[in-house]
């Protein structure tokens, strides 16, 4: 089987979401960044005690905001 390989400005893409994640999100833990015809970053949440990857910018600012309300409504 063929598996189709990523380009190298995804790869990088990747590498630069997983350099913004171990600077501004420290209860992030990134565990690999998987390189699939898909690459993404697999993280650990060390708050929430589950393990989620991300493959776009999108897809982490988007998780941010969710766990920030998250933690909004479990603490009022």
């Amino acid at each position: 089987m063929n598996e189709a390989q990523p380009s190298s400005s995804s790869l990088s893409a990747m590498q630069a979401l997983r350099e913004r994640i171990e600077r501004d999100a420290p209860w992030l833990q990134v565990l690999d960044l998987v390189e699939s015809a898909s690459p993404f970053v697999s993280v650990k949440d060390t708050v929430n005690g589950i393990i989620v990857g991300f493959s776009s910018e999108a897809d982490y600012t988007t998780y941010v905001a969710m766990m920030s309300r998250s933690e909004v409504y479990h603490h009022a």
